[in-house]
């Protein structure tokens, strides 16, 4: 049973976790002027995945061969995730992004029933209408032109998010006790092989970055991937589930707010109301289902 000390330790990491994710849009955006989509998700995941390997790497010799597999496969979903929303980042707003990826949440309980049949809560289906017409107020940019190819292509990476989630949760009820830092270490180095190989197929040469790119491109690793992904595990012993959810949900929300402040996304009636009606979605499907 965590003491107080130690609920509020994880709580304010898992929220600066979600602040440093919501960052990360605004400098991958940047980013993205001065490197190809596929050698900057390639890089970071591969060298998240080596600085991490040498911590894990004696007990990488104990991990069975079913988790290895199952890692693997997680890595894979996990890399359409990442380079689905990479793609979308380069043809969407920031904000949008951020906001689109945290539907995330809403589509976990319909995956759910699909492979369980595990009942949908009036609360899911709720958050789910809350969130779609959201959806369509912000690819309307205040007057309705439809969908954007981004806005698609982030979406499609918050369906792959949704089913990481499921893999990695059918993971641990199917092979209960599994070290938890190689099995994440294995999924970075799967999305950072992945796209380093498809870079090296059909980008060009990478140029050397300017200052603000290199200070992009170490943010977005060391923090954005590397950090996060060790400090969440880490906050989740001690967190309950509701405050992990709603905690690391607040990433759409400082995506929103620094691609407002920072990059200059316009701030029109239409674009707010569908920030908070997806918003909204997230919240009531969050706390519905807890």
């Amino acid at each position: 049973m965590p003491c107080k000390k130690q609920l509020l330790w994880a709580d304010l990491s898992l929220f600066l976790i979600a602040l440093a994710w919501g960052y990360t849009f605004i400098l991958t955006k940047a980013l993205l002027t001065e490197m190809t989509p596929f050698a900057f998700t390639g890089s970071r995941f591969l060298i998240a995945a080596l600085i991490l390997l040498p911590f894990v790497w004696k007990r990488l010799k104990n991990l069975s061969r079913e988790a290895w597999i199952q890692g693997a496969l997680c890595g894979l979903a996990l890399c359409a995730a990442f380079t689905l929303q990479i793609l979308g980042i380069e043809r969407t707003t920031p904000g949008k992004a951020g906001v689109i990826t945290g539907t995330n949440v809403i589509l976990v309980p319909f995956f759910y029933f699909l492979w369980r049949r595990m009942p949908v809560k009036k609360g899911a289906v709720l958050g789910c209408l809350l969130a779609f017409v959201g959806l369509l107020c912000l690819s309307g940019d205040g007057d309705w032109t439809g969908l954007s190819f981004g806005d698609v292509l982030v979406f499609l990476c918050a369906v792959f998010f949704a089913l990481h989630i499921l893999m990695v949760d059918r993971v641990y009820e199917k092979l209960g006790e599994v070290d938890t830092l190689s099995f994440v270490m294995i999924q970075l180095m799967v999305v950072g092989l992945i796209d380093m190989a498809i870079a090296l197929m059909i980008e060009p040469i990478p140029q050397p970055l300017s200052a603000y790119g290199w200070f992009a491109f170490w943010f977005d690793c060391l923090i954005g991937t590397l950090l996060a992904y060790v400090v969440q595990i880490r906050a989740q012993q001690f967190s309950p589930p509701v405050h992990v959810s709603i905690l690391l949900s607040l990433e759409a929300v400082f995506a929103f707010l620094f691609s407002w402040l920072l990059w200059g996304e316009p701030l029109t009636a239409m674009v707010v109301t569908g920030v908070v009606l997806m918003l909204a979605g997230i919240y009531v499907t969050e706390l519905s289902d807890r």
